[in-house]
């Protein structure tokens, strides 16, 4: 956990105790406007909470984390709550003031904030009187001055040990119960001590703590009435209460926050002296920056700036191009999102980006990824909408997710050689992403890794690819496709909304299309199954009206097959010629008007243009074919020219199969 350092101005060296508690004079500085309870002169039996009241205010937030007011200048933290109307607030004591005596009360300026522009309080002090029977005052001593070593509001890095000497005094003894008469509270909530007690030189009481006091804090020592015994010549007599003040602020540890020249650091190691940037307390202390340091000193103390932390700059506006220097070896999550940078140079000392390092920024125009970094967060580039030129290393062997998603003006990426797997979402939603080679070696494209890209027409997958996730081609302008041999599930969405793809062949080895795989392609004109197929999934060729040509290379028809009715009505299916009536007889399949074999169409291969003609109702062929009508009946064959009723025909001219309507 970050520790907050609490640092009091320094009290006055020596501490005074007199006979009898002093009665302090009137001060009487509550602002106008306030009503505090109990208040200016007020005589209570303990003072436990404190009501600060603002008139016409009903906006009183308090601040609730490491405040306190100030009694006798001793710090006693406090809770704070709000009443349901929001104009007072009800300050409660760590530690409740029980002892008689006259108190002065300070509650510090920016304890809480009133109105709706949340404008700090001011200082607000004020006098009052505790008389409680049960805790009576001193009673009457000669002077004594109780001075302390080291004096009371010092700063420390650590306590183990004091001294007070009763000055007006000329010796001291201890009781058994000295040790016991010793506490230490930070803020008036009690730190578990044990004291060990000695007398020293003259009247002068030696103490040590174990433990001491190692953490960052403020802390008050009191010793109780009669603590010791003091003489003063023949005269024996009980010492009073004292109360010594102290600050410790010890050495910086790992967390441990620091501000110089308005960059807030953070230690990452007290040992190795270093320390990352981390965000400010407010974006505006960033804006206009240009370098970060190297090195930065604080309080006799240099420390390596290793780090860009997480979130340093993140939202900061105003910034343009930011130095980091070689020292750094980390840029941590979301360093700049959501920044204004234009432009970025990583040194080569950098080896690890954290997630969303550079996420929206939107001003970013070219990013260059240093060969040295090993380790690579997901969103680094999320939605850099400017983003243009991105250069990778060579070494780089996988692309995270979402790397690059939304970079809405990337035209182009050269993908390192070594590259085996591209994460999902990784360039998805780059619209003008177009020229995209694969590199040989590439063996995974997760889910949507290209989705949305739709000036991506076409992409030759290697053969070196043995998984694919879902919808990586989902909704891209593709207008050819194919899969590697290695792909024998044809994951679901895979080229869901390709509305410009026209025709695609499955290969011989796959068992199954999942669901939506060729969904809302609108243009897909021919499919071919290859000779394995056995499963379709759910809403695999919705909306996709223009097929006109299937061909089925498996004898058994595929289950789960459904096809627009448009399909069914105007397509040709092709099925091998021993299982004609298999498919006529099979859900999905039966319902096709038009089905041939094979054998029925021939075999060779032409273009439609070269092999026939067709002009009104007449068919002219000019090479050896067949004209089927719609069920199935040969109505021409040979070559030359015809004049056919109007209809659904198919023509076959070698292995060029059309479907025409005359």
């Amino acid at each position: 956990m970050i520790r907050n350092l609490l640092i009091a101005a320094a009290a006055a060296a020596t501490l005074s105790v007199s006979a009898a508690p002093a009665q302090l004079p009137v001060q009487k500085t509550i602002p106008s406007g306030y009503t505090i309870t109990p208040g200016q002169g007020a005589v209570v039996t303990k003072l436990e909470t404190i009501a600060v009241e603002k008139r016409n205010e009903y906006y009183l937030e308090p601040y609730v984390v490491n405040r306190y007011v100030l009694v006798n200048d001793e710090k006693i933290a406090i809770t704070q709550k709000a009443n349901s109307q929001g104009n007072m607030i009800t300050m409660v004591l760590a530690t409740p003031v029980e002892k008689s005596g006259s108190y002065t009360v300070v509650i510090p300026k920016a304890t809480f904030t009133y109105s709706m522009n949340e404008t700090d309080n001011p200082e607000i002090s004020w006098t009052l009187t505790i008389d409680n029977p049960d805790f009576p005052e001193t009673p009457d001593l000669p002077d004594i001055n109780a001075v302390a070593t080291p004096a009371t509001g010092s700063t420390v890095e650590a306590l183990g040990s004091f001294s007070v000497a009763f000055e007006g005094a000329d010796a001291l003894t201890l009781s058994d119960e000295t040790a016991s008469k010793i506490s230490v509270a930070s803020m008036g909530v009690p730190v578990e001590c044990v004291f060990t007690a000695t007398a020293g030189d003259g009247a002068t009481l030696e103490v040590t703590l174990e433990p001491g006091l190692i953490l960052s804090g403020d802390y008050t020592v009191t010793l109780a009435e009669d603590a010791v015994t003091l003489k003063s010549g023949d005269n024996e007599f009980d010492s009073p209460e004292v109360k010594i003040n102290y600050t410790v602020k010890a050495p910086l540890v790992a967390g441990d926050r620091f501000v110089v020249d308005k960059i807030r650091y953070k230690v990452l190691s007290a040992d190795d002296k270093t320390a990352a940037t981390t965000f400010p307390a407010d974006e505006a202390d960033y804006a206009g920056l240009t370098a970060v340091p190297s090195s930065v000193t604080y309080e006799d103390v240099t420390y390596t700036v290793t780090e860009i932390g997480d979130l340093t700059f993140s939202e900061v506006s105003g910034i343009q191009t930011i130095a980091i220097p070689e020292t750094v070896t980390r840029i941590g999550e979301g360093a700049f999102w959501d920044s204004t940078i234009t432009s970025i140079e990583i040194p080569a000392s950098v080896t690890e980006i954290g997630e969303s390092a550079f996420e929206s920024c939107k001003q970013l125009k070219e990013f260059t990824l240093p060969a040295t970094v090993t380790t690579l967060g997901t969103d680094v580039l999320y939605d850099c909408a400017q983003l243009e030129i991105l250069n990778l290393p060579d070494n780089l062997t996988e692309i995270p997710a979402r790397f690059a998603q939304g970079c809405v003006m990337l035209k182009h990426i050269d993908l390192p050689a070594g590259l085996t797997a591209i994460r999902e979402f990784a360039f998805s939603e780059c619209d003008q992403l177009a020229d995209v080679v694969l590199p040989e070696n590439i063996n995974t494209l997760e889910r949507f890794a290209f989705a949305k890209d739709l000036s991506i027409t076409s992409m030759a997958l290697p053969e070196s690819i043995t998984t694919m996730g879902h919808g990586v081609f989902y909704e891209t302008g593709l207008t050819e496709a194919s899969l590697p041999a290695a792909i024998t599930v044809i994951p679901d969405g895979t080229f869901q909304c390709c509305t410009n793809l026209k025709e695609f062949t499955v290969g011989n080895d796959v068992t199954e299309i999942e669901q939506e795989a060729f969904f809302w392609c609108f243009g897909l004109e021919k499919i071919t199954f290859g000779e394995k197929l056995a499963t379709i999934g759910s809403k695999c060729f919705t909306l996709d009206n223009a097929i006109a040509q299937i061909e089925c290379l498996n004898p058994v028809p595929a289950t789960g097959a459904v096809f627009e009715q448009d399909v069914y009505d105007n397509c040709l299916l092709v099925v091998p010629d021993d299982a004609l009536e298999a498919y006529k007889a099979a859900e999905g399949w039966k319902e096709f008007k038009t089905i041939l074999t094979q054998s029925q169409l021939g075999v060779g291969a032409v273009e439609a243009a070269e092999a026939y003609s067709i002009a009104g109702r007449t068919v002219t062929l000019n090479i050896d074919g067949s004209i089927y009508d719609a069920a199935g009946t040969r109505v021409f064959s040979g070559k030359g020219s015809v004049e056919l009723p109007a209809g659904v025909y198919v023509i076959s001219c070698a292995s060029r199969t059309s479907k025409i309507m005359l």
